[in-house]
C-alpha cells in the first residue's frame, strides 16, 4: 500500500499532512451542513482540477476511483426509497467527494507523515485507554489507505467479469467484492502479525521495545 503515494514534488505534497488532514476533517463537517447542488459542483471541479495538478499520475488515480461508481450508485438507490431521489443524489455526489478528496491526501501525503500525526493526536486518549500509540495510528493510516486499493480491486473484478461474459456486471459483483475485500484485510493483519512477531524475536529489536 505504500505504493499508492504519488512520489512528485507538487503544491499539494509540500503541504504539511497535519493541514491536510485538518482541511480533510473541516471539510467532512461541512458536508453534513451543505445541500446546495452548485457548491458541490464546484467541490467536484475543485477536486479534479487538485488531481490534474499532479499530473497524470493523479488523472490516473481518479479514473481509477471511478470504478466505485456502481457500488455507489448501488447505495444512492437504497437511499432514494427511504428519503428521496433529491436527497439521496446529494448524499452520492458529498460521498464521491470524501472518497476524492481522502484519496487526494493519500496520494500526496508520505504513510510516516500521517503516522507521526494520528500519533500527536490520540495520544492523550490512547494513553488514557491504556492502548498503544502506534499500533491505533497505524490502523487509522490504513484505513485511509484502503480507499484507493478498494477502488483499484473493485476495476479488476469489473474487468475480469467483462472479459468473461462481454457484459457489465452491475451490481453482481457487489458479493464477491466484500468477500475479497474482507479476505485482503485478513492479509494485511497476517502480514503485520508477521511482521511484528519477526521484528520481536530480533533480540535487537527486544531490547528496543523494553527501552520504549
Amino acid at each position: 500500500m505504500i505504493s499508492l503515494y504519488i512520489s512528485s514534488n507538487t503544491w499539494l505534497h509540500r503541504i504539511p499532512a497535519s493541514a491536510k488532514l485538518l482541511a480533510l476533517l473541516l471539510l467532512s463537517m461541512a458536508m453534513f451542513r451543505l445541500d446546495d447542488s452548485r457548491w458541490l459542483a464546484i467541490g467536484l471541479l475543485a477536486a479534479f482540477a487538485a488531481y490534474g495538478s499532479i499530473g497524470s499520475p493523479g488523472l490516473c488515480r481518479l479514473i481509477a476511483l471511478g470504478a466505485l461508481l456502481p457500488v455507489i450508485i448501488g447505495i444512492a438507490i437504497f437511499q432514494a426509497f427511504v428519503m428521496g431521489w433529491e436527497l439521496a443524489f446529494r448524499s452520492a455526489i458529498k460521498l464521491i467527494l470524501m472518497i476524492i478528496f481522502a484519496d487526494l491526501i493519500t496520494a500526496t501525503t508520505p504513510m510516516q507523515a500521517m503516522l507521526q500525526v494520528f500519533q500527536k493526536l490520540l495520544a492523550p486518549i490512547i494513553r488514557l485507554l491504556g492502548f498503544s500509540e502506534k499500533k491505533i495510528s497505524l490502523a487509522v493510516a490504513i484505513m485511509i489507505r484502503f480507499i484507493p486499493v478498494l477502488a483499484a480491486q473493485w476495476q479488476q473484478q469489473q474487468q475480469a467479469w467483462t472479459a468473461r461474459t462481454h457484459r457489465k456486471p452491475g451490481f453482481r459483483l457487489l458479493v464477491p467484492f466484500i468477500t475479497t475485500a474482507l479476505a485482503r484485510t485478513d492479509q494485511v493483519a497476517e502480514a503485520l502479525s508477521s511482521r511484528t512477531s519477526h521484528s520481536s524475536g530480533n533480540p535487537e529489536n527486544r531490547k528496543g521495545l523494553a527501552q520504549r
